[in-house]
């Protein structure tokens, strides 16, 4: 975790330096990003770097819970007030939630490869799966407040069910960490509302 003194600092240059490491992480994964690089983007010495962050994983954690705290609302954890007809809405306001951040900031797709593509570092693969498991503790908490209410499907094994459903999510997450760079801004748009919508068409009460 960062030294005390980074919490210091003002909310706009931790964002920067966040944002900064964040766009390194993104475009050469947590094993080539450079923190020569970073900090000389940031205009600091390594003196000045080390006097936020003990070291390379100590910033990407940093990053990684930034970006976690950007992506994910407060809201989430706790489906418990959703209802048959506000549950499938607020799951595509989060959606659009999450297309308003990616326009904002492009890169943040990228953050997330070390989810789908390990680093060799084992302590940033610690730091992936810690959040890996976060993303499926929510999932597994919405998909069964969805069949407690009649919008998801109860018509098969309950662990067959999620397996299907952590099975599609990760392998559409992980299509779209890996060309994410190659789509269009009008695909980038699209096709997350087309794969909410396929999502649903398999997974509602019939």
């Amino acid at each position: 975790m960062p030294r005390p003194r980074f919490h210091k600092l003002d909310l706009q240059r931790r964002e920067q330096i966040l944002e900064i490491a964040g766009e390194e992480f993104a475009t050469h994964g947590y094993d080539q990003a450079s923190l020569n690089r970073i900090i000389e983007r940031l205009g600091l010495s390594k003196g000045q770097f080390y006097y936020y962050f003990d070291d390379k994983i100590d910033l990407f954690q940093a990053v990684m819970d930034w970006a976690w705290a950007l992506g994910v609302p407060e809201e989430i954890g706790d489906f418990s007030h959703l209802q048959a007809d506000t549950f499938w809405p607020t799951l595509e306001r989060l959606s659009e939630r999450s297309r308003a951040l990616l326009r904002e900031r492009p890169w943040y797709v990228g953050v997330w490869r070390p989810l789908y593509h390990p680093p060799a570092d084992p302590r940033a693969r610690q730091v992936a799966q810690e959040k890996i498991e976060q993303v499926d503790a929510i999932r597994i908490t919405f998909m069964r407040h969805g069949q407690k209410i009649g919008c998801i499907r109860d018509d098969m094994p309950g662990d067959l069910l999620m397996t299907a459903i952590f099975s599609l999510r990760a392998a559409i997450d992980r299509w779209f960490v890996d060309h994410w760079d190659e789509l269009t801004a009008e695909q980038r748009d699209t096709l997350p509302r087309l794969m909410l919508d396929m999502f649903r068409r398999m997974f509602e009460e019939p």
